[in-house]
């Protein structure tokens, strides 16, 4: 499992089929690091060249506010045709909530995203969608 050689946070990552998973941990949570692995994780998807991802984030002490997640959401707009499907799992309850949030504001901006509280939902759907997709 490659993982990134940066000192403020780490991304791993490997193959499952057409799946990327992504494994995302640190103890420095800012919205600027926020954004420096939301890079890495579009760069890692283009080197791949797999189209849905899967990412773990463990780095939360706190989630973003909704004004970080609509910049961090912009920023990353350029790259909304990078990934068919993103699942994100955010693991602790308590962020589920704020972390919806960024599922609306990223489906605003062209991403088809999608926010589970446990992996194996986010495989099912990466794998075989659901009645709503589009």
């Amino acid at each position: 499992m490659p993982v990134s050689k940066n000192p403020e946070f780490h991304v791993a990552y490997r193959k499952q089929g057409d799946i990327l998973h992504f494994q995302v941990s640190g103890d420095i949570d800012s919205q600027a690091i926020r954004i420096a692995y939301w890079q890495e994780i579009v760069a890692i998807t283009q080197r791949e060249g797999l189209r849905k991802l899967l990412v773990v984030d463990r780095k939360k002490h706190k989630p973003a506010n909704p004004e970080e997640l609509a910049q961090l959401v912009a920023l990353m707009q350029i790259h909304s045709r990078v990934a068919d499907r993103i699942a994100i799992v955010e693991p602790m309850a308590k962020f589920v909530s704020a972390m919806e949030h960024a599922e609306i504001e990223g489906r605003e901006f062209g991403f088809n995203v999608r926010i589970f509280n446990r992996v194996e939902e986010a495989e099912r759907w990466l794998m075989y969608g659901s009645s709503d997709d589009a």
